[in-house]
Protein backbone atom coordinates (compact mmCIF):
# COMPACT_ATOMS: atom_id res chain seq x y z
CA UNK A 1 0.00 0.00 0.00
CA UNK A 2 1.33 3.72 -1.13
CA UNK A 3 0.27 6.57 1.21
CA UNK A 4 1.15 9.90 1.65
CA UNK A 5 1.17 11.03 5.34
CA UNK A 6 -0.43 14.22 6.54
CA UNK A 7 1.31 15.21 9.84
CA UNK A 8 1.76 18.30 12.78
CA UNK A 9 2.00 17.30 16.01
CA UNK A 10 5.49 15.33 17.53
CA UNK A 11 3.20 12.58 18.98
CA UNK A 12 2.80 11.94 15.11
CA UNK A 13 6.37 10.03 14.86
CA UNK A 14 6.06 7.36 16.71
CA UNK A 15 3.02 6.49 14.86
CA UNK A 16 4.89 6.95 11.36
CA UNK A 17 8.29 5.21 12.74
CA UNK A 18 5.82 1.85 13.47
CA UNK A 19 4.34 2.67 10.06
CA UNK A 20 7.89 3.00 8.59
CA UNK A 21 8.42 -0.51 10.18
CA UNK A 22 5.83 -2.42 8.22
CA UNK A 23 6.25 -4.18 5.18
CA UNK A 24 2.88 -3.48 3.69
CA UNK A 25 2.95 0.22 3.48
CA UNK A 26 5.11 2.25 1.75
CA UNK A 27 5.20 6.01 2.61
CA UNK A 28 5.79 8.10 -0.51
CA UNK A 29 5.82 11.56 1.16
CA UNK A 30 4.87 13.04 4.90
CA UNK A 31 3.22 16.88 4.87
CA UNK A 32 3.04 19.08 7.34
CA UNK A 33 2.61 22.69 8.52
CA UNK A 34 5.20 24.86 8.07
CA UNK A 35 8.29 25.22 10.81
CA UNK A 36 7.63 27.49 13.76
CA UNK A 37 9.83 30.31 15.33
CA UNK A 38 10.53 29.03 18.97
CA UNK A 39 11.88 30.14 22.35
CA UNK A 40 13.58 34.19 22.15
CA UNK A 41 15.40 33.66 19.15
CA UNK A 42 12.90 32.82 17.14
CA UNK A 43 14.68 30.24 15.15
CA UNK A 44 12.76 27.63 12.87
CA UNK A 45 13.61 24.18 14.12
CA UNK A 46 12.44 21.20 12.65
CA UNK A 47 9.82 18.63 14.43
CA UNK A 48 10.36 15.35 15.37
CA UNK A 49 8.54 13.65 12.40
CA UNK A 50 10.24 15.97 10.12
CA UNK A 51 13.79 15.07 12.06
CA UNK A 52 12.64 11.53 11.64
CA UNK A 53 11.54 11.96 7.63
CA UNK A 54 15.17 13.42 6.96
CA UNK A 55 16.94 10.74 8.62
CA UNK A 56 14.53 8.04 6.44
CA UNK A 57 14.72 9.88 3.35
CA UNK A 58 11.19 10.42 2.77
CA UNK A 59 10.45 13.66 0.89
CA UNK A 60 8.78 15.95 2.99
CA UNK A 61 6.52 19.16 1.80
CA UNK A 62 5.07 21.49 3.93
CA UNK A 63 3.08 23.88 1.29
CA UNK A 64 1.67 27.23 2.79
CA UNK A 65 -1.95 26.30 1.57
CA UNK A 66 -4.08 23.38 -0.21
CA UNK A 67 -6.95 25.12 -1.75
CA UNK A 68 -6.23 26.19 -5.61
CA UNK A 69 -2.54 24.91 -4.80
CA UNK A 70 -1.88 23.32 -8.57
CA UNK A 71 1.24 22.89 -8.33
CA UNK A 72 0.58 20.80 -5.06
CA UNK A 73 -2.80 19.00 -6.61
CA UNK A 74 -0.25 17.59 -9.54
CA UNK A 75 2.23 16.27 -7.59
CA UNK A 76 -0.20 14.24 -5.77
CA UNK A 77 -2.22 13.03 -9.29
CA UNK A 78 1.36 11.74 -10.37
CA UNK A 79 1.74 9.56 -7.50
CA UNK A 80 0.03 6.01 -7.47
CA UNK A 81 -1.99 6.27 -4.27
CA UNK A 82 -3.77 4.34 -1.86
CA UNK A 83 -4.32 6.56 0.94
CA UNK A 84 -3.79 9.81 2.29
CA UNK A 85 -3.39 9.32 6.47
CA UNK A 86 -4.34 12.05 8.30
CA UNK A 87 -2.82 12.56 11.79
CA UNK A 88 -3.57 15.65 13.36
CA UNK A 89 -2.73 17.98 10.52
CA UNK A 90 -5.18 20.65 11.59
CA UNK A 91 -6.62 22.22 8.50
CA UNK A 92 -9.00 21.37 6.01
CA UNK A 93 -7.76 19.61 2.92
CA UNK A 94 -9.61 20.06 -0.35
CA UNK A 95 -12.00 17.75 -1.70
CA UNK A 96 -10.39 17.07 -4.89
CA UNK A 97 -7.04 16.32 -2.83
CA UNK A 98 -9.51 13.72 -1.28
CA UNK A 99 -10.53 12.16 -3.77
CA UNK A 100 -6.55 11.34 -5.66
CA UNK A 101 -6.30 8.39 -3.35
CA UNK A 102 -8.00 5.22 -4.85
CA UNK A 103 -9.02 3.90 -1.59
CA UNK A 104 -9.58 7.37 -0.33
CA UNK A 105 -8.31 9.71 2.48
CA UNK A 106 -8.20 8.41 6.39
CA UNK A 107 -8.24 10.37 10.07
CA UNK A 108 -6.86 9.00 13.00
CA UNK A 109 -8.76 11.33 15.28
CA UNK A 110 -8.96 10.51 19.24
CA UNK A 111 -12.24 10.61 20.53
CA UNK A 112 -15.96 8.28 19.52
CA UNK A 113 -17.26 10.47 16.93
CA UNK A 114 -19.47 12.34 16.78
CA UNK A 115 -18.95 13.36 20.39
CA UNK A 116 -15.34 15.75 20.46
CA UNK A 117 -15.16 16.77 16.86
CA UNK A 118 -12.19 19.10 16.08
CA UNK A 119 -9.11 20.32 17.76
CA UNK A 120 -8.43 19.00 20.89
CA UNK A 121 -10.79 16.03 21.96
CA UNK A 122 -8.43 14.39 24.15
CA UNK A 123 -7.77 17.41 26.36
CA UNK A 124 -11.50 18.09 26.45
CA UNK A 125 -12.67 14.51 27.43
CA UNK A 126 -10.63 15.01 30.78
CA UNK A 127 -11.94 18.09 31.55
CA UNK A 128 -15.51 16.93 31.19
CA UNK A 129 -14.50 13.81 33.60
CA UNK A 130 -14.47 11.10 31.15
CA UNK A 131 -13.41 8.03 32.29
CA UNK A 132 -12.87 6.31 28.95
CA UNK A 133 -11.70 7.68 25.51
CA UNK A 134 -11.99 6.14 22.13
CA UNK A 135 -9.44 5.75 19.40
CA UNK A 136 -11.34 6.64 15.88
CA UNK A 137 -10.26 5.35 12.34
CA UNK A 138 -12.66 7.32 9.97
CA UNK A 139 -13.07 8.87 5.68
CA UNK A 140 -12.26 12.42 5.44
CA UNK A 141 -14.26 14.72 4.28
CA UNK A 142 -14.17 18.14 3.22
CA UNK A 143 -15.71 18.87 6.59
CA UNK A 144 -13.97 18.18 9.64
CA UNK A 145 -14.51 15.12 11.66
CA UNK A 146 -17.81 14.61 10.11
CA UNK A 147 -17.67 11.66 7.89
CA UNK A 148 -17.97 7.72 8.26
CA UNK A 149 -16.55 5.90 10.64
CA UNK A 150 -14.59 3.28 9.77
CA UNK A 151 -13.13 1.22 13.37
CA UNK A 152 -12.77 2.58 16.82
CA UNK A 153 -11.14 0.83 20.19
CA UNK A 154 -11.75 1.94 23.77
CA UNK A 155 -8.91 3.71 26.00
CA UNK A 156 -9.17 4.02 29.80
CA UNK A 157 -8.94 7.21 31.18
CA UNK A 158 -7.43 7.03 34.69
CA UNK A 159 -7.63 9.79 37.44
CA UNK A 160 -4.02 10.71 37.34
CA UNK A 161 -3.72 10.94 33.40
CA UNK A 162 -3.52 13.74 31.75
CA UNK A 163 -3.29 14.61 27.82
CA UNK A 164 0.35 12.81 27.31
CA UNK A 165 -0.47 9.65 29.29
CA UNK A 166 -3.46 9.26 26.64
CA UNK A 167 -1.33 9.92 23.86
CA UNK A 168 0.83 7.17 24.90
CA UNK A 169 -2.06 4.78 25.26
CA UNK A 170 -3.49 6.27 22.01
CA UNK A 171 0.64 5.33 20.17
CA UNK A 172 0.24 1.77 21.67
CA UNK A 173 -2.71 1.26 19.73
CA UNK A 174 -3.89 3.14 16.42
CA UNK A 175 -0.37 2.28 14.47
CA UNK A 176 -1.97 -1.72 14.65
CA UNK A 177 -5.41 -0.65 14.13
CA UNK A 178 -4.74 1.89 11.00
CA UNK A 179 -2.97 -0.89 9.42
CA UNK A 180 -5.99 -3.35 10.14
CA UNK A 181 -8.18 -0.66 8.72
CA UNK A 182 -6.17 0.00 5.63
CA UNK A 183 -6.27 -3.65 4.67
CA UNK A 184 -9.62 -4.28 5.55
CA UNK A 185 -10.57 -1.14 3.11
CA UNK A 186 -8.51 -2.58 0.26
CA UNK A 187 -10.06 -6.31 0.72
CA UNK A 188 -13.74 -4.60 0.93
CA UNK A 189 -13.77 -6.34 4.20
CA UNK A 190 -15.45 -3.27 6.22
CA UNK A 191 -18.77 -1.26 5.95
CA UNK A 192 -18.57 2.42 7.21
CA UNK A 193 -20.60 3.66 9.50
CA UNK A 194 -22.60 7.09 9.03
CA UNK A 195 -22.05 9.43 12.24
CA UNK A 196 -25.35 10.58 14.39
CA UNK A 197 -25.46 14.30 13.52
CA UNK A 198 -27.90 14.67 16.32
CA UNK A 199 -25.15 13.63 18.86
CA UNK A 200 -22.55 15.76 17.50
CA UNK A 201 -20.11 18.10 20.45
CA UNK A 202 -17.67 20.21 19.50
CA UNK A 203 -14.50 21.33 21.01
CA UNK A 204 -11.86 24.30 19.72
CA UNK A 205 -8.23 24.67 19.48
CA UNK A 206 -6.59 25.31 22.99
CA UNK A 207 -4.79 28.88 23.38
CA UNK A 208 -2.33 29.55 26.08
CA UNK A 209 -5.18 31.91 27.84
CA UNK A 210 -7.05 28.51 28.36
CA UNK A 211 -4.58 27.44 31.28
CA UNK A 212 -5.07 30.35 33.31
CA UNK A 213 -7.15 28.82 36.52
CA UNK A 214 -10.49 31.46 37.58
CA UNK A 215 -10.09 30.63 41.03
CA UNK A 216 -13.58 31.99 41.69
CA UNK A 217 -15.69 29.70 39.29
CA UNK A 218 -13.99 26.48 39.16
CA UNK A 219 -13.98 24.09 42.02
CA UNK A 220 -10.54 22.30 43.00
CA UNK A 221 -11.64 19.23 40.76
CA UNK A 222 -12.17 21.20 37.32
CA UNK A 223 -8.78 23.07 38.10
CA UNK A 224 -6.77 19.34 38.84
CA UNK A 225 -8.54 18.42 35.73
CA UNK A 226 -7.74 20.95 33.41
CA UNK A 227 -4.09 20.90 34.77
CA UNK A 228 -4.58 16.94 33.73
CA UNK A 229 -6.07 17.90 30.39
CA UNK A 230 -3.34 20.96 29.66
CA UNK A 231 -0.17 19.34 30.46
CA UNK A 232 2.30 19.05 28.72
CA UNK A 233 0.82 22.20 26.84
CA UNK A 234 -0.27 25.26 28.07
CA UNK A 235 -0.26 23.99 31.23
CA UNK A 236 -2.17 25.89 34.00
CA UNK A 237 -1.51 29.16 35.60
CA UNK A 238 -2.08 32.21 37.89
CA UNK A 239 -0.63 35.23 38.81
CA UNK A 240 1.78 35.84 42.01
CA UNK A 241 3.03 39.27 42.27
CA UNK A 242 2.54 40.12 38.67
CA UNK A 243 4.29 37.22 37.49
CA UNK A 244 2.81 34.03 35.94
CA UNK A 245 3.47 31.02 38.37
CA UNK A 246 2.58 27.89 37.04
CA UNK A 247 1.54 24.66 38.61
CA UNK A 248 3.18 21.52 37.01
CA UNK A 249 2.09 18.97 39.92
CA UNK A 250 -0.83 19.26 41.81
CA UNK A 251 -4.06 17.14 43.19
CA UNK A 252 -7.27 18.38 44.97
CA UNK A 253 -8.87 16.77 48.43
CA UNK A 254 -12.69 16.81 48.40
CA UNK A 255 -12.51 18.93 51.77
CA UNK A 256 -15.02 21.48 52.16
CA UNK A 257 -13.67 24.96 54.25
CA UNK A 258 -16.58 27.23 53.68
CA UNK A 259 -17.63 27.69 57.06
CA UNK A 260 -14.36 28.28 58.24
CA UNK A 261 -14.41 31.91 58.82
CA UNK A 262 -10.51 32.03 60.04
CA UNK A 263 -10.01 31.46 56.17
CA UNK A 264 -10.75 33.43 53.24
CA UNK A 265 -11.31 32.13 49.67
CA UNK A 266 -8.53 31.38 47.21
CA UNK A 267 -5.87 31.80 50.03
CA UNK A 268 -2.60 29.66 50.58
CA UNK A 269 -2.54 27.88 53.42
CA UNK A 270 0.13 25.83 55.23
CA UNK A 271 -0.93 22.34 56.20
CA UNK A 272 1.20 19.81 58.62
CA UNK A 273 1.49 16.67 56.73
CA UNK A 274 -0.76 13.82 58.19
CA UNK A 275 1.24 10.93 56.59
CA UNK A 276 4.57 11.64 58.25
CA UNK A 277 6.51 8.89 58.31
CA UNK A 278 9.11 8.83 61.22
CA UNK A 279 11.59 6.22 59.22
CA UNK A 280 11.47 8.85 56.44
CA UNK A 281 12.33 12.49 57.83
CA UNK A 282 11.70 13.95 53.68
CA UNK A 283 8.07 13.20 54.39
CA UNK A 284 7.66 16.20 57.02
CA UNK A 285 7.37 18.63 54.42
CA UNK A 286 4.06 20.78 54.82
CA UNK A 287 1.15 20.60 52.28
CA UNK A 288 0.34 23.83 50.26
CA UNK A 289 -3.52 24.11 49.79
CA UNK A 290 -5.80 26.34 48.21
CA UNK A 291 -8.96 27.11 49.61
CA UNK A 292 -11.32 26.91 46.82
CA UNK A 293 -14.83 27.89 45.60
CA UNK A 294 -15.09 23.89 46.74
CA UNK A 295 -12.81 21.47 47.35
CA UNK A 296 -9.05 22.39 48.00
CA UNK A 297 -6.33 22.50 45.46
CA UNK A 298 -3.19 20.83 46.72
CA UNK A 299 0.22 22.43 45.06
CA UNK A 300 3.32 20.26 44.56
CA UNK A 301 5.15 21.89 41.98
CA UNK A 302 5.70 25.27 40.68
CA UNK A 303 7.18 27.40 38.00
CA UNK A 304 7.50 30.85 38.47
CA UNK A 305 7.94 33.31 35.26
CA UNK A 306 11.77 32.85 33.98
CA UNK A 307 12.44 30.84 36.95
CA UNK A 308 13.15 26.84 37.04
CA UNK A 309 10.37 24.15 38.17
CA UNK A 310 10.67 23.64 41.88
CA UNK A 311 9.10 21.79 44.02
CA UNK A 312 6.43 23.62 46.39
CA UNK A 313 8.31 23.17 50.24
CA UNK A 314 11.38 24.24 48.16
CA UNK A 315 9.49 27.44 46.55
CA UNK A 316 8.26 28.56 49.90
CA UNK A 317 11.83 28.59 51.46
CA UNK A 318 12.61 31.42 48.66
CA UNK A 319 9.44 33.35 48.82
CA UNK A 320 7.99 32.61 52.55
CA UNK A 321 5.03 34.99 51.64
CA UNK A 322 3.60 32.69 49.38
CA UNK A 323 1.54 31.39 52.56
CA UNK A 324 -1.67 33.85 53.22
CA UNK A 325 -0.99 35.12 49.65
CA UNK A 326 -4.91 35.38 48.11
CA UNK A 327 -5.02 34.43 44.50
CA UNK A 328 -7.80 36.86 41.99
Amino acid sequence: MKIWFFWTGDFSKNILKDILENNEIEVLVAVSQQDKPVWRKQELLPTEVKALCLEKNIPILQPEKLKNNTEFFKYLKSLDLDFIVVVAYWKIIPKAILEIPKFWCINIHGSILPKYRWASPIQESIKMWDTETWLTIMYMSEWMDEWDILEIEKVNIDILDNSLDIFKKFEKLWTNLLIKTLNKVVSWEIIAKKQIEEDATYCSKIDKKDGQINWKEESAKQIYDKFRAYTPWPWIYSYYNDKKISFEDCFYYEIDLSEDEELIPWDVIEIENEHYDEKNPASKNKEIWVVCKKWIFIIKQVKLEWKKTMDINIFINWYKEFINYTFN
